[in-house]
């Protein structure tokens, strides 16, 4: 929290009225829900490489894996980096703050492959945990905001769209 306190002095525009601690809180609150995210996600890519060979896992599958949630990763880094540019961050500064809160999913990748040698049943949960962080983050912050902003009927249809090409990109790459 005190690195996005203590940039704030960096902002492109000295003009405007900085955020206010409620908008700092929930801008905090997005980096660590998005960040937390990301770690049973990386877990799962990790899992999926090393479980290569085993019965009814492949390679494609496992680059399936990576592919989709690859993908998605892109609107996270947004979801980071868009509040933290309206609220006055510099591009610079949004922008690696949105690929800092990707930067667990490569070392929970590693650590992936060495929980399938320890624990095979840790990819459910960690899907599962990485599916309810998101949604949790949607639910409860990112569509109040943009229904707060006028766009409801542009994030609905967002959702809608994320949901039709995730679920194209399942049945697609089955």
């Amino acid at each position: 929290s005190s690195g996005i306190n203590a940039e704030y002095g960096n902002r492109q525009s000295s003009s405007s009225p900085g955020p206010d601690a409620k908008q700092i809180r929930r801008l905090i609150l997005l980096i660590i829900a998005i960040t937390v995210h990301n770690f049973p996600e990386g877990l799962a890519v990790g899992v999926g490489y090393a479980s290569v060979g085993r019965p009814g896992v492949t390679l494609q599958q496992a680059h399936n894996l990576a592919l989709g949630i690859g993908l998605q990763n892109f609107p996270e880094g947004l979801a980071v980096s868009v509040p933290l540019k309206a609220a006055g961050y510099s591009t610079l500064s949004s922008f690696l703050w949105g690929q800092a809160s990707g930067m667990v999913e490569p070392i929970a990748g590693v650590l992936g492959v060495v929980c399938v040698t320890l624990a095979e049943q840790i990819l459910a949960i960690a899907l599962s945990f990485a599916a309810g962080a998101m949604i949790w983050v949607v639910c409860n912050d990112i569509i109040p905001e943009a229904a707060s902003q006028g766009n409801s009927r542009l994030c609905s249809t967002g959702v809608m769209v994320g949901f039709v090409v995730m679920m194209g990109l399942d049945t697609a790459l089955a």
